[in-house]
């Protein structure tokens, strides 16, 4: 009864309804196991790479009714579809500096290094004898069928891994997407697309690269570039591949050139490219100006939920509230200071601790930014509604302005005895005034939406805010004289919030930054590569945040000794001029990619 490969067997069942038991080997002497010897036939074959070999163990494994099991079966399918690596990244050659390395060759083998009827047998005795199949042994499958020009066998073989309750990978469907758009069968291909999204797998950028090649064939110049602004949002740097495909589009595409050279200002932005016209016989030099790129309104929406919805499983619920609704009485806050990594820094020789002057250090420096950032806001504010004025305005909870004086002493007299200071307090926002008194007086819990939407319409704080755990501000270091000068000036000005005991400070300072939109700076040298950020669900949002908002520091003796490093003042990645007249494409090899829209086909 000879099945095919993408007639896959019925699922494999336990007959007793149970988990077979675990059968210990005996020590010491006694016969090998049944089937061992092929087995290790097969295994040592397969590493060679003698499909010979192993071909010949596997027919005389079944010829002896020697029993094998799924590795031995799966290793055999390995070979007979191409014998390449897999992974759970991709589909790519076992030898990569040797041969074709094109996206295509990577997930689909050429056709003389298959082995269709042999999988065939394999497969088939899989099922004959209820050996247990894997995503492993379907992706095999998938592969042979791709390399013999048949996509949708391919890809019909990966979907039947759902009735067979196993999880598929990219490297599952890949090969059906690749022999689609080498066929230019795009709906072929839209239909892998839509199966991978169902399992919330994400494309690499091979499969990028081929959908970007089979559109630009058919000239689908529109699904082209809504596929190139995809791989842009996916992938900050294009690989070669990518970036070959992406050259290839823009030499297809009618009125668009790709540059002879282009030249890079790392430090401004300032771009400087070298076009030739159609004839190749003239150049004209273009100029461009990269910019910042930044999240995405709904990114930042995604990306504020993922951490809001961490924190409230992790921190208490009735403080995580308060300091949500003290952040939306208070945001957006331009400057954040991670006052643990402030003050520990360098604090690694004998008798060091936590020190204050090195946090003041931060705050002094970011005063006068702050305050400057916060009249930018209010000026853009009144510039788009000429009916909005300072008694609209939202009120600071902090009370006034920063003090003149804030920036030279943290202990001036005339700061500390602000009339508002009490009420004002960020401790008390974020304990006691906040905290219900009762359980039927709590107010109903903000959402992250709401708290979004108002920084973004509030001109927010006029001054820096450190974050630091209560055990920071009570006793030990904190019990200085000068910690206790900084601290109460810090509490007067608002510009400290302390996170109660029990709490993970990190989770208010990150929820606070991302929360304040594109302008605000995150002042920590932390590499945020700890359990709880990895835990975090759009790992690729979070790391596009961390580009572009914060800001790592270096400190050195003496009141100046403080350096800021602010991101640069535009992004390094895939992007398009506003009015799409050029696309600036970093390569990984440290090289750009231009292309330029031209006024004529003269050009």
């Amino acid at each position: 009864d000879s099945r095919t490969m993408s007639d896959v067997g019925e699922k494999r069942e336990n007959p007793d309804g149970g988990s077979q038991p675990n059968r210990k080997r005996k020590k010491g002497g006694g016969d090998p196991r049944p089937g061992a010897a092929a087995r290790r036939e097969i295994d040592n074959a397969c590493a060679r790479g003698d499909i010979d070999a192993a071909i010949a163990a596997f027919d005389a494994a079944v010829a002896a009714g020697d029993p094998l099991q799924p590795h031995s079966c799966n290793v055999m399918l390995h070979l007979c579809a191409g014998g390449v690596h897999t992974s759970e990244k991709g589909v790519y050659p076992d030898n990569p500096s040797e041969g074709n390395k094109s996206p295509l060759h990577a997930a689909v083998p050429s056709r003389d290094a298959v082995f269709p009827e042999r999988a065939n047998d394999v497969f088939n005795y899989m099922v004959k004898h209820d050996v247990q199949r894997t995503e492993m042994t379907y992706t095999a499958l998938a592969r042979v069928e791709a390399a013999a020009g048949k996509p949708r066998q391919s890809f019909d073989v990966a979907l039947r891994l759902e009735s067979e309750r196993l999880r598929p990978k990219l490297r599952t469907f890949a090969p059906a997407l690749h022999a689609f758009c080498k066929q230019r069968d795009l709906k072929g291909a839209c239909e892998v697309e839509t199966a991978l999204a169902k399992h919330g797998i994400e494309l690499t950028e091979n499969e990028f690269a081929a959908l970007i090649d089979a559109r630009a064939e058919n000239g689908d110049w529109e699904e082209c570039e809504k596929t190139l602004r995809r791989a842009a949002d996916a992938f900050r740097v294009f690989s070669h591949a990518l970036a070959d495909a992406c050259k290839r589009f823009f030499e297809k595409k009618p009125g668009w050139r790709v540059c002879d050279s282009v030249e890079v200002n790392e430090t401004s932005g300032a771009c400087e490219a070298v076009v030739s016209d159609a004839t190749r016989t003239k150049t004209k030099t273009k100029t461009m100006q990269l910019r910042a790129i930044h999240l995405s309104a709904a990114d930042r929406a995604s990306l504020l939920a993922g951490i809001g919805k961490l924190s409230r499983e992790r921190e208490s619920a009735d403080h995580f509230e308060g300091f949500v609704r003290w952040l939306k009485r208070r945001g957006p806050l331009p400057f954040l200071v991670d006052g643990a990594n402030a003050g520990m820094y360098n604090q690694n020789f004998e008798n060091s601790g936590f020190n204050f002057d090195q946090v003041e250090k931060v705050m002094r420096r970011l005063r006068a930014p702050a305050k400057a950032a916060r009249d930018e806001r209010v000026a853009a504010r009144a510039a788009t509604n000429d009916n909005n004025d300072e008694k609209k305005e939202k009120p600071e909870a902090s009370g006034p302005s920063t003090p003149a004086d804030a920036s030279t002493a943290p202990f001036a007299g005339d700061a500390v005895d602000s009339p508002n200071a009490a009420r004002t307090s960020p401790n008390r926002s974020e304990t006691d005034a906040e905290k219900p008194k009762k359980p039927n007086q709590s107010p109903t819990p903000l959402t992250d939406a709401e708290v979004l939407a108002s920084c973004g319409s509030s001109a927010g704080a006029s001054s820096p805010v450190v974050f630091l755990h209560v055990r920071r501000v009570r006793g030990g270091p904190a019990n200085g004289k000068r910690a206790r000068e900084c601290l109460d000036f810090w509490k007067k000005s608002g510009e400290l919030f302390t996170t109660p005991a029990g709490s993970n400070d990190d989770w208010y300072w990150l929820y606070a930054a991302v929360a304040s939109g594109d302008d605000a700076f995150l002042v920590s040298n932390d590499e945020m590569r700890d359990h709880a950020f990895q835990m975090l669900p759009a790992p690729a949002l979070f790391k596009k945040w961390k580009e572009r908002h914060q800001v790592r520091f270096h400190m050195s003796k003496g009141a100046d000794g403080l350096e800021l490093y602010f991101p640069p003042p535009f992004s390094h990645c895939a992007q398009s001029s506003l009015d799409d007249a050029w696309w600036m494409i970093p390569k990984d090899d440290g090289g750009w990619l231009c292309a330029v829209k031209c006024e004529d086909e003269s050009e």
